[in-house]
Formats: structure tokens, C-alpha cells, sequence
């Protein structure tokens, strides 16, 4: 099973996807995020050459459904694909291939694009969307309490994840934009535990020792973070 949302956030133009995965390394495969929009590529057919080339498609002003479907049409490999996300204009876009394995399916909504394939049921997809739409605070805390969602509604018919990811593209960037846990059991739990440790180190860096190691002014360039998407 693969289950991801992608989405962005109205209010602070921030792009994100959260993923968990049967697979290993889901972090690395399939969430694709920039200042143009968040997409993601799972289940037989994903990877790089489709995220690394829809990202460069946006960056170039083509809308999300034009470069999918180009893709998608001109790829063998697409009947076992699932491609989600939204575009910087606002356009969604999801693909469900006919060799995803049941339960496969997707939902669009105005800001988000929810995907999962070999699912317990339709409704964790249905509990991923409800999850988001009602969370409130940071928008990657959003990502992940829907992420935490799809568990809680039975997630993958096989049992267990193996990975589990959080990805948000947003300025200034934060170090909970980029979160993978590769650990087999629960690494959704690890990773709402690897933000909120990420959440205190970045708390920690506004503190008075901060203050008293570095003199009256801190650099801006210890403050903040450049990360690598």
C-alpha cells in the first residue's frame, strides 16, 4: 500500500505532500514538492522521471493536467501508476492506472489531491480528506494528522508500513519540511515524533542562550535552514 495527500496551503502558499508506504524509502520515490505545486507518484510505475519532470513542466507554465496527461499518455508503465497533486493556479489532478491493486482509487477537493492503492477499504481515503479538512495549526501538522488518519481507518490490507514521509515546500524553509522515516512497524508515529523533536530544535535556536553564545545579534544564516528537496 501507498496512501499520500498533496495540497497547498491557501494562506501561506505552501506546497507539501505526506506519504506512507509497504514500500521502502517512500520519501525518496514519491513525493515531488516546489514553488509551483506538490504532486506524488506511487503504486508499480513512479520515481524521478516523472517528478523531476512535472516539476520542470510547471517551472516552465504548463498546468499540472496538461504535463500529466503527456506523461501519462506516453508512458507503458502509467496502467500501474497513480500521479496526484495540485498546480500553483489551483489545478488538481489524479490518475488511478488499471493495475493499481484494490482497494486503488483517488479523490480531488479545491487545495488537496488525496491517492492510495492495496487499501483496507474506500474509507481511508475518505478519513485522509476528512482528517485535513478539519486539522487546524501548521500546515505540515495538517499533512500529518491526515497522514495519521489513513492508519486509524486500516490503511494497508497487509498490515504494516515499512516508510513514511512529510515534504513542504514553503519560506523560510523549516527543518520538519523534510522528514522520512524508513523503519518497519510504525513510521507514522516516527515521524509525528521526528517533527515535534524537529519543532524544538527549531524553538531552541530563539532561546537566550542563542542570544548570550552568539553576542546581541545572531546571524540570520544560523537561524535558518536552506534544505534540499
Amino acid at each position: 500500500m501507498t496512501i499520500s495527500i498533496a495540497a497547498r496551503d491557501p494562506g501561506s502558499a505552501q506546497y507539501g505532500v505526506a506519504v506512507a508506504s509497504a514500500f521502502p524509502a517512500v520519501g525518496s520515490v514519491c513525493p515531488w514538492v516546489s514553488a509551483d505545486g506538490a504532486l506524488v507518484t506511487q503504486s508499480w510505475d513512479a520515481g524521478a522521471d516523472y517528478g523531476e519532470a512535472l516539476l520542470y513542466l510547471l517551472e516552465c507554465g504548463f498546468s499540472l493536467p496538461t504535463a500529466a496527461d503527456a506523461l501519462v499518455a506516453g508512458r507503458e508503465g502509467s496502467v500501474g501508476l497513480q500521479l496526484h497533486g495540485i498546480d500553483n493556479a489551483g489545478n488538481t489532478y489524479a490518475h488511478t492506472g488499471e493495475k493499481c491493486v484494490d482497494h486503488a482509487d483517488h479523490f480531488t477537493a479545491e487545495a488537496y489531491t488525496v491517492a492510495g492503492d492495496l487499501l483496507a477499504s474506500p474509507d481511508v481515503i475518505d478519513a485522509v480528506a476528512a482528517a485535513f479538512e478539519q486539522a487546524n495549526g501548521r500546515f505540515t501538522d495538517r499533512l500529518l494528522t491526515a497522514l495519521e488518519a489513513s492508519e486509524a481507518a486500516g490503511g494497508d490490507k497487509r498490515g504494516d508500513n515499512l516508510s513514511a514521509a512529510v515534504l513542504v515546500y514553503g519560506e523560510p524553509a523549516k527543518l520538519y519540511h523534510n522528514l522520512r522515516v524508513d523503519s518497519p512497524g510504525q513510521p507514522i508515529a516516527d515521524l509525528r515524533e521526528a517533527y515535534e523533536s524537529a519543532l524544538e530544535t527549531e524553538r531552541g535556536m530563539d532561546d537566550e542562550k542563542m542570544q548570550t553564545f552568539w553576542g546581541d545579534d545572531v546571524p540570520e544564516t544560523i537561524r535558518e535552514y536552506p534544505i534540499r528537496y
